[in-house]
């Protein structure tokens, strides 16, 4: 996957890392951070300090973009397999307001069943 997105995006405008979501984070500022079916795999603690760590990292007027398996309000909603010694999906409600803890400015962008995208802002200096 990383190998298409090196050869599909611009090299001048694009960093591409591979690293765990434990680990510190690259120094910034960054215009947009974007996660995709992997904060999953962190519990809840986890997900808000990873959250925090990410804020500090994006540039004022900046994004995080987190698309990720997530628990549903409706149980009869869950549909995506997941391995439950190994995965620990959040609800939204959780994950907008530890974002929002973090001084990010948290919406949700799109929703079906136990998938979700939250776009969370850092708000510009003013």
């Amino acid at each position: 996957m990383l190998d298409q997105a090196h050869h599909a995006l611009p090299h001048d405008r694009v960093d591409l890392r591979v690293a765990r979501l434990e680990d510190p984070l690259p120094d910034g500022p960054f215009d947009v951070v974007i996660s995709a079916l992997a904060i999953h795999h962190l519990d809840g603690p986890s997900k808000a300090q990873l959250f925090r760590r990410a804020a500090r990292v994006i540039a004022p007027g900046g994004r995080l973009v987190v698309a990720d398996v997530v628990v549903p309000e409706d149980p009869s909603d869950v549909v995506t397999p997941i391995d439950n010694d190994y995965d620990t999906p959040s609800s939204i409600a959780d994950q907008l307001a530890w974002l929002a803890h973090a001084r990010l400015q948290p919406a949700l962008a799109w929703a079906p069943r136990d998938l979700a995208v939250i776009m969370a802002t850092l708000p510009a200096a003013p």
